[in-house]
C-alpha cells in the first residue's frame, strides 16, 4: 500500500456490479454519482469496469461517459478513465497540436517522468499517433530546450540509481565554471544541459549539494540568473522533481490556479496523476507553502461537482482501502 497516495484500490469494488450501477445512474441523469464512484476506485480498478460494460451494453464506458459529461468535468472524468501511460500520451499530444505549444505540460511531463516511464510513453506516441515522438518536439520547440526534451525522451538519463561522489564533485565544478561564463552557459550544449539529462536522481543531488557547497548559493539561483524561458523552467523542474518532487507539484499546482483564471487541464493532469503516488505529500507541501489547505483553494477555484469530485480526490478513499 502506497502510504503517501489517497486512492488506492477499494475493497467494496465489483467490476460487473459497478458497471450496472454506472450505467443505471447515467441513464437516470445522475452524474455527480456516476462521478463519486470513478473517483472512490482506483486506475486499476476504473480500467476493470471496461470489459463488463461492453460485455452487457455493447458499448464503450467512456464512450457513454463522454456524451454525459462536457467542460471541465469531462477533462476529469477522462483523465480518470485513461491509464496514467494513456493520458501522459494524450496530454503531450495536445501540447503540441493546434495553434501554439503548451510548454508547462511538456515540461511537467517530460522532466518528471522516470526513464522507464519515458520509454513506454515513447513507444505508447508512436504507436498511437504513427509519429516519432522526438521529432514532433523537435518541430514544435527550439535552442536548448528543444534539445533538452529530445535528450529525455530518448533515454539518455542513466536509469540506474548508483551515485560517484568524484564524479559529483566534478560535474559541480563544471556546473560552476559554466555558472560563471555567460558564453558557456548559453552554448547549446553546455554542461548543464548534458548533466542534467543523463544523471540518474540520487547522482543529481549530490551534485547539487557540491554546487551549493562550492558556490554558497543554490543552483536554482545560478539556472534563473543564467537561462530564461522555457530553457530556464525546465532546469527547474529537473532540479525540484529530484530535490522535492511533493514540493514541485504543489508549485504546479499553485501555478494553475494563482491570477485570472485556473488552468484547468494543468490542475487536474497534476492532481489525477499524483493521486496514486504521493498527494498526500504535495497537499502537505502546499500547505507549508501557501498557509492555506490545497482542498481550500480548489474550493476557492472550481465550482459543482467538479469541484466536489477534486476535493474526493484530494481527500481519499483510504476507509475503502
Amino acid at each position: 500500500m502506497n502510504s503517501h497516495a489517497t486512492i488506492l484500490n477499494n475493497r467494496d469494488f465489483d467490476p460487473v456490479a459497478w458497471a450496472e450501477k454506472i450505467d443505471k445512474l447515467l441513464r437516470d441523469g445522475k452524474k455527480e454519482d456516476v462521478a463519486h464512484i470513478l473517483a472512490s476506485i482506483s486506475n486499476k480498478q476504473r480500467q476493470m469496469l471496461r470489459e463488463p460494460y461492453k460485455t452487457k451494453y455493447g458499448n464503450d464506458i467512456v464512450a457513454a461517459l463522454d456524451k454525459k459529461f462536457s467542460g471541465d468535468m469531462e477533462k476529469l472524468v477522462f483523465a480518470l478513465m485513461d491509464t496514467p501511460l494513456e493520458y501522459d500520451v494524450k496530454q503531450l499530444r495536445g501540447a503540441m497540436k493546434g495553434a501554439g505549444t503548451n510548454e508547462n505540460t511538456l515540461i511537467e511531463i517530460i522532466c518528471t517522468r522516470t526513464p522507464d516511464e519515458l520509454k513506454a510513453i515513447k513507444a505508447a506516441y508512436e504507436r498511437e499517433y504513427d509519429n516519432q515522438l522526438d521529432q514532433e518536439i523537435a518541430s514544435e520547440t527550439s535552442g536548448g530546450f528543444k534539445e533538452l526534451l529530445v535528450k529525455l525522451v530518448n533515454g539518455s538519463r542513466n536509469a540506474r540509481q548508483d551515485t560517484d561522489d568524484e564524479v559529483a564533485r566534478n560535474d559541480a565544478k563544471l556546473l560552476y565554471t559554466d555558472g560563471k561564463d555567460e558564453a558557456s552557459a548559453k552554448k547549446e550544449y553546455s554542461n548543464f544541459l548534458i548533466i542534467l539529462a543523463t544523471q540518474n536522481q540520487n547522482q543529481l543531488r549530490k551534485i547539487f549539494a557540491e554546487y551549493e557547497r562550492l558556490s554558497g548559493g543554490p543552483i536554482e539561483k545560478t539556472i534563473s540568473k543564467k537561462f530564461g524561458g522555457d530553457l530556464a523552467a525546465s532546469y527547474l523542474a529537473i532540479v525540484h522533481t529530484f530535490s522535492n518532487m511533493p514540493a514541485f507539484f504543489a508549485a504546479q499546482m499553485h501555478a494553475a490556479m494563482k491570477g485570472l483564471g485556473t488552468r484547468d487541464n494543468d490542475l487536474v493532469r497534476a492532481i489525477v496523476t499524483r493521486s496514486e503516488i504521493d498527494l498526500a505529500l504535495i497537499q502537505e507541501e502546499y500547505l507549508k507553502s501557501h498557509k492555506k489547505s490545497l482542498a481550500e483553494a480548489v474550493k476557492s477555484e472550481t465550482s459543482g461537482t467538479y469541484c466536489e469530485t477534486l476535493l474526493q480526490i484530494l481527500h481519499g478513499n483510504r476507509k475503502f482501502a
